[in-house]
């Protein structure tokens, strides 16, 4: 079995970890403000849109890098037929 990556630092880990609480918080305190003031009706076109666009988009980006098993840039290398430009996508995400 293939040895998984893990964070080679203990900075890495708590950098990563307050990232992801800060845009956690993010997520929770939009949705409140919002509505506090009055655009929940902006709020649900918010979520149905992120839904219908986000949603498809994370899957493919789970498909590319499960399938080639490499960086979010490099997956798109792996994967592209040879001559084309495809690659150029993985920079753009990135």
């Amino acid at each position: 079995m293939e040895n998984r990556e893990n964070f080679k630092s203990r900075i890495g880990f708590i950098m990563t970890s307050a990232g992801c609480a800060i845009g956690l918080g993010n997520v929770w305190r939009f949705p409140f403000i919002t509505g506090k003031y009055g655009g929940a009706a902006f709020v649900l076109f918010y979520l149905v849109f992120l839904v219908l666009l986000g949603l498809p988009i994370m899957v493919a980006e789970f498909a590319v890098g499960r399938a080639s098993g490499k960086s979010a840039v490099r997956s798109f290398h792996a994967l592209e037929k040879p001559g084309s430009k495809f690659h150029l996508y993985g920079y753009f995400a990135a």
